[in-house]
């Protein structure tokens, strides 16, 4: 048996293709794949054969330019490896959206054949590529597929937007980049110009900027930095002649203004603040022990919660609570998590006092925010 993992890690960091393993009975054993990324969906799923032989190989496209390939490796765990190229797949280059629709199958055809040599030490060989028309669906799927369309036409979540802006504002990179992650996942930008597809990515980076300026001056950067630098990304953005991505330059340009918060006169007064915050966001799902963060930080307990306080206006447990009640209201909101399953995930002894502690928060119970604000 082989451990095909690192392997298809490192393959997967070579060419950004998204990579999904399964056995043999269909069920997923691990993903590689942007937080951007979507999932490989159910509707191509079941186009796959399971069983078929040990170094086989088989390419599926459709008509909207989305193509992957199938290989089955030697007896292991991750039996089925599939790569996939879509629309959304982050290309080559490192763009989410691949600007080269009409090359993806002939890229992932080579992609797919120096994976099988690195298993095989072969060349493979193969059928043309099968063509996955929309009439192939059952009626079923055709209604699935249609729903799943007709959800992705959504807007963006505006909860999971202002989870975003918080993170900015804050200037904690590392909250900021998964919140970014999410809120892109959570819809679609919607068109804010009809017919002029460059034109409609301009005026989407220009009001993500917006955002990321008024959230970076309630951060601390003063009002008119935080303007200058709206104004030099605005018109970076105007010159451009071609956006292969908008989540890149989007992310890009939220990072600048993280990054300029931290560095603000008003911004935590030492850079002790920040790794405390850091390592509390890293850690929501532990119980928070102020003699480990001491000891990982390299200082005496005592002077951690002191400089916390007078630079925050908060004690460290204060500030982790407040993060892990974020953290509760996401999971009500978007999961179907049981109230006792969230309270384990974020480190709680018991349920009650997690319910407490919300109470105290939001000034309602976790039952009664879920029924008002639950997808």
């Amino acid at each position: 048996m082989i451990n095909a993992l690192p392997l298809l890690e490192e393959f997967y960091l070579s060419s950004k293709l998204s990579i999904f393993t399964y056995n043999q009975v269909g069920e997923q054993t691990a993903q590689f794949k942007q937080a951007v990324s979507p999932k490989f969906p159910n509707k191509l799923l079941s186009k796959i054969n399971f069983h078929i032989t040990e170094g086989s190989v088989e390419i599926f496209n459709t008509k909207n330019n989305e193509c992957f390939s199938v290989i089955c490796l030697p007896s292991s765990e991750q039996r089925i490896v599939i790569l996939w190229c879509n629309i959304q797949t982050i290309e080559a280059l490192g763009y989410f959206r691949d600007s080269f629709p009409s090359i993806s199958l002939e890229r992932l055809i080579s992609y797919t054949k120096v994976l099988y040599f690195c298993f095989f030490q072969k060349i493979a060989t193969f059928e043309k590529p099968l063509f996955i028309s929309d009439s192939s669906f059952t009626k079923n799927q055709t209604e699935q597929l249609s729903f799943s369309l007709n959800e992705v036409n959504y807007h963006n979540s505006y909860y999971k937007e202002q989870l975003m802006l918080d993170a900015l504002q804050k200037g904690i990179l590392v909250e900021f980049r998964p919140r970014l992650a999410d809120f892109i996942q959570s819809g679609t930008f919607g068109e804010m110009t009809v017919g002029n597809e460059l034109r409609n990515s301009k005026n989407l980076l220009i009001a993500a900027t917006t955002l990321f300026t008024r959230a970076a001056i309630k951060g601390g950067m003063h009002p008119e930095s935080a303007y200058a630098l709206s104004d030099r990304c605005v018109q970076r953005v105007e010159r451009l002649q071609k956006i292969d991505s908008i989540v890149e330059l989007m992310q890009e340009i939220g990072e600048l203004f993280v990054k300029r918060i931290r560095a603000a006169q008003n911004f935590s007064d030492s850079t002790l603040i920040f790794l405390i915050q850091d390592y509390i966001f890293k850690h929501l799902n532990e119980h928070l022990e102020l003699d480990k963060l001491a000891s990982k930080l390299g200082y005496s307990k005592g002077y951690l919660c002191r400089v916390f306080k007078n630079s925050t206006n908060q004690t460290i447990i204060d500030y982790t609570n407040e993060q892990k009640i974020r953290e509760i209201q996401s999971e009500l909101v978007f999961s179907n998590k049981t109230i006792t399953e969230i309270a384990v995930s974020l480190g709680f002894n018991d349920q009650s006092y997690l319910t407490k502690l919300f109470i105290k928060k939001v000034k309602t119970t976790p039952t009664a925010f879920r029924r008002k604000y639950h997808m």
